[in-house]
């Protein structure tokens, strides 16, 4: 029995005793003396010219490609096939000579992207699922997982959002089990200062009680997939629902924040959301500031952006993760771009819909399921107009049985009782841009 079948089968009150208790281990070894080191010199270098900046940036580029060339298998034959010299590739442009690096590569050839060299006891082991619903595990350091977090908290502090802020969180982790159908539709993470609502049971009849909630713990602080909160938002407007308090800050990622969402949003609470963009890989970082304008984290990883019929490709390169380098990794995600400025000016990924569950809940991002699904190619979920629920799936070379036992048990966990069915293809329809869309419903309301 693991963690999880533990966790849906206790009391409410040790539910959020559980919590708490994760809640304080995060503390205890995400916020601990090296971050808040590690945190000065970032916002130490908000005062630098952008010159030394952008110095900064690639010097730290070279140390990991020397590194990766000495160290790492995969990059020891890499520059030698493609005949660059690793000692030449001295800044930001440089990186163009070298090829781009894919999901399926790294997940085909993962030995040899982990360095040998590297203290074992000091590496993590992460997961992802990303815009296309790969999955991915890779490994990091406990330093390059610290020093996300203080980048990702440099952008909170910049907009005025303090550690001791609280925060509703609707995020994707089932703290709420699905198969529960009577409120309270979260849990009290009090260690970390957290409502964490659940993302599964947004239904019409349920929305009140998520307000009944808002309202007892008035947090200042939302944050999540804009697709939930979104949801929130119009429930509130189509009611006539105003807080007794004011939200502060609202802050959005995973998915991209659609204009429809952010205008919902604002309407809803009276403060515009900032977005953020990144991803477990650390290979890019892009936040809003105070004033809504995109600023690219040129300190933390090396961001390119490479046109391709129009549209540019966010491409990353980690300065951070030793324990497994990714050089020139194409996140997947695409942004317009002022090349001559080099700024941001909207990030077009993870567009997703909604798929609606037959007690009338709406589910947005539901990449979770496949965030351990290594053996899954692509994978995609469409509703169509009558409501039925199709899992498009693109099998791994080693895709098995065992792959689909756990995949039927991961949709169960968040879909409850809806029906649906699993369909394999050789390939996935992509959008005019490119993209694959990783939720697409055609259900007519």
């Amino acid at each position: 029995m693991n963690k999880m079948m533990v966790y849906n089968r206790l009391p409410l009150v040790f539910q959020n005793i559980a919590c708490s208790i994760e809640g304080k281990r995060i503390v205890l070894t995400r916020y601990n003396k090296q971050f808040w080191e590690i945190l000065k010199h970032y916002e130490e270098r908000k005062t630098w010219s952008k010159d030394k900046l952008l110095s900064f940036r690639d010097y730290r580029l070279r140390k990991i490609i020397e590194y990766s060339y000495t160290n790492i298998a995969y990059y020891k034959r890499w520059f030698k096939e493609c005949g660059v010299d690793p000692l030449s590739v001295k800044r930001l442009d440089d990186l163009s000579r070298l090829p781009v690096l894919t999901k399926a590569i790294v997940n085909n050839n993962m030995v040899d992207f982990i360095s040998p060299v590297f203290p074992k006891h000091k590496m993590l082991t992460m997961h992802t699922s990303g815009t296309t619903g790969t999955g991915f595990v890779f490994k990091t350091s406990q330093k390059a997982n610290i020093e996300q977090w203080a980048v990702w908290w440099r952008y909170r502090r910049n907009i005025g959002i303090g550690f001791n802020n609280w925060c509703a969180m609707f995020g994707g982790r089932t703290v709420v089990p699905t198969i529960k159908n009577k409120p309270p539709y979260y849990r009290v993470n009090i260690s970390g200062r957290q409502i964490y609502f659940s993302a599964y049971h947004m239904s019409e009849d349920n929305m009140p009680n998520y307000i009944k909630a808002l309202e007892k713990y008035k947090p200042e602080w939302i944050h999540g997939y804009p697709s939930s909160i979104s949801i929130l938002a119009q429930f509130m407007l189509d009611n006539h629902i105003h807080l007794s308090y004011d939200i502060r800050f609202i802050t959005t990622g995973a998915e991209n924040l659609l204009e429809w969402q952010k205008n919902v949003i604002e309407a809803a609470f009276g403060i515009m959301p900032y977005q953020h963009y990144g991803m477990s890989e650390g290979v890019a970082n892009i936040s809003e500031d105070i004033n809504h304008n995109w600023v690219i984290d040129e300190d933390y990883a090396c961001v390119e952006f490479v046109e391709e019929c129009g549209n540019y490709k966010i491409i990353g390169t980690s300065l951070t993760n030793y324990a497994m380098p990714l050089i020139r990794y194409e996140i997947g995600d695409i942004a317009e771009y002022d090349v001559e400025n080099r700024r941001v000016l909207s990030i077009d990924g993870r567009k997703e819909d909604y798929i609606k569950l037959p007690n009338g809940s709406k589910i947005g991002r539901l990449d979770h399921i496949f965030k351990d699904m290594t053996n899954v190619k692509e994978a995609h979920i469409r509703q169509d107009e009558k409501g039925n629920i199709t899992f498009c799936v693109v099998k791994g070379r080693k895709y098995q049985a065992a792959d689909e036992e756990r995949l039927n048990k991961e949709i169960k966990e968040r879909l409850g009782s809806a029906i649906y069915s699993i369909k394999y293809l050789d390939s996935i329809e992509r959008s005019n841009a490119g993209k694959l869309r990783f939720v697409v419903s055609e259900y007519k309301k």
